[in-house]
């Protein structure tokens, strides 16, 4: 089989980061039965925040977006490390999305439409997902926004 994923995001010129070391004492992705879990990713780039501050103050829905597609782009690059591949991946099932933001900030699912967005491009048929997202004060390290992903596998 081969990894059409790794080729569409070729396509689309998205190159998968190396995949961010946990910032505290968990996994990255844990397997359990047919389900991946990716713990929360945010928009590091090569080690750093690429993007900090609260969406309606200090960042644009725009910029919003784009650190939502760079922080499932590092969902996605845990999960390559941890399969070799996007072959066993049946479906994406479910992004969640904590989007910090001002107080007066509503624009919650635009932000985290960058990730779905590209999810759709990277898996076709196999990107149909459930969400939520919710805004919050804060993020670890100032970030605008952190994900998290979950996947159905097929059997190995």
């Amino acid at each position: 089989m081969t990894d059409d994923v790794m080729h569409r995001l070729e396509a689309l010129g998205v190159a998968l980061p190396s995949p961010p070391r946990p910032l505290g004492a968990y996994r990255a992705v844990v397997e359990a039965g047919s389900m991946l879990h990716v713990s929360m990713q945010g928009p590091l780039l090569d080690g750093r925040f690429a993007y900090t501050g609260l969406l309606g103050r200090d960042l644009s829905v725009e910029e919003g977006r784009e650190a939502a597609k760079l922080s499932v782009l590092n969902a996605l690059g845990q999960i390559h490390a941890h399969l070799g591949s996007f072959d066993r991946i049946r479906q994406i099932v479910r992004l969640e999305g904590q989007v910090a933001c001002a107080d007066d900030f509503f624009s919650h699912p635009l932000v985290l439409d960058g990730a779905s967005e590209l999810l759709a491009a990277a898996f076709a048929e196999r990107a149909g997902h459930a969400r939520s997202v919710v805004g919050v004060r804060n993020l670890p390290g100032n970030v605008p926004i952190a994900i998290t992903l979950t996947a159905e596998l097929y059997p190995s």
